[in-house]
């Protein structure tokens, strides 16, 4: 009866999202991480693409779309992700597994092994969280040579202990009173929301035998109803499927969209339509602005002196300093451009060509714009940035003339 069963399928869930939490920061293509946060150059690696922190207002559209994502998936699934997805159901299963099999041996023994199991389980967390901002190259480099840092060093005793703390006296306490899902879960699901049930119209058939409030891990009795404790683990619909199984019955227990009735409710409402609309409105906001985003940017202020020159030969010369950032995955060569101005000569004095920026890179370069005749006030002349034969930012600069 095998096939009957939930769990496995749970548990191959809950294998697939760790296994992928472990080893996205060990996937580096072209030598850099697909996921990490590089706090020394400020800088977001994300599948592929670097975001600087005046970019970051990309992370926040990210952010909104988990938001929504979080609402829509929980209006229609309910607290699935609690049972088959949260780190803390799966810390506290690794837990409970672990004690079940050290339950034959003695005591003192028992209580070594479990602390080990604990501690390496704390450890690996902790170095986790640390991967998604040190490259683990460098982080076992570094912790090998004693130099991980203070901020890195912290980061990783703190959640260690805290992971620790959790598995050794918290565990499931943690979904029934800490945790905010399930209490936010009451303001979003709706009558159509994916949920477990007893079904109350089989009471009667139910033999009392108590497995399903054994198998449930937060202690309740599913049989009382919808309770905010429950997590959609569907340990309790193993259980009475398995004391029905020699009955050829399904067990009395099954996930449910909710009734359907006479208001019409559904799985997917007018409420889901709104919010999947707004989550899909994000995602296309978020491809157009990674699509769009420019590959190499400049940022011209006036030099610090603000010294204006005429030359004798009548020619107004400006100094300016110029910040240029290379966006791209790969080095490049750029120049700096005068747009033509009819009627003026235009002349940029400087280190303006053959700028070598490495990827991901920004430098800040000093130069002169000089301007024959001199112009009347209020003129500005376009800066360009051209690497080969293609502009790739543009800036204005406007001319003092005194």
């Amino acid at each position: 009866m095998k096939k009957w069963r939930i769990a496995p399928w749970r548990k191959g869930v809950q294998w697939l999202a760790t296994l992928l939490i472990l080893v996205i920061p060990f996937v580096r293509p072209g030598g850099e991480s697909l996921l990490r946060l590089d706090a020394g150059t400020r800088t977001l690696l994300f599948f592929g693409a670097k975001l600087r922190i005046e970019e970051f207002y990309l992370l926040l559209i990210v952010v909104l779309i988990l938001v929504f994502a979080f609402l829509f998936v929980t209006m229609l699934f309910g607290r699935v992700w609690c049972g088959w997805l949260c780190p803390q159901t799966t810390l506290g299963d690794l837990a409970d597994w672990f004690d079940a099999r050290t339950r034959v041996l003695p005591a003192p023994a028992r209580a070594a092994l479990r602390l080990l199991w604990h501690l390496a389980l704390s450890a690996l967390v902790a170095a986790n969280l640390v991967w998604y901002f040190i490259a683990p190259p460098d982080f076992f480099a570094r912790i090998a040579a004693g130099k991980l840092g203070a901020v890195a060093g912290i980061s990783l005793t703190v959640t260690a202990l805290i992971v620790y703390l959790d598995l050794a006296f918290v565990r499931r306490r943690f979904c029934k009173s800490v945790c905010p899902y399930g209490r936010i879960q009451l303001m979003t699901m709706e009558r159509g929301t994916l949920t477990l049930e007893f079904d109350p119209e089989l009471k009667g058939v139910c033999l009392r035998c108590g497995a399903c409030v054994r198998a449930c891990p937060t202690g309740i009795d599913i049989r009382q109803g919808l309770q905010i404790e429950c997590i959609n683990c569907g340990r309790c619909l193993d259980a009475c499927r398995d004391v029905f199984a020699p009955r050829k019955s399904g067990g009395l227990i099954h996930y449910t969209f909710g009734p359907r009735g006479p208001d019409g409710s559904r799985p997917v409402n007018k409420k889901a339509l709104l919010l999947g609309g707004v989550l899909l409105l994000l995602v296309a906001l978020l491809v157009f602005e990674a699509t769009t985003r420019q590959e190499a940017t400049l940022k011209v202020q006036r030099a610090e002196s603000g010294e204006v020159k005429r030359l004798p030969d009548g020619s107004l010369v400006n100094f300016y300093s110029v910040f240029l950032e290379n966006r791209g995955g790969a080095p490049r060569t750029f120049s700096l451009e005068a747009a033509p101005l009819p009627g003026y000569r235009v002349e940029l004095v400087g280190p303006v060509r053959e700028i070598t920026l490495a990827a991901n890179a920004n430098r800040k370069i000093g130069f002169a714009l000089k301007l024959n005749p001199a112009p009347a006030p209020g003129m500005q002349v376009e800066l360009r940035l051209v690497s080969g034969d293609k502009v790739v930012a543009a800036s204005p600069l406007p001319v003092a003339v005194q």
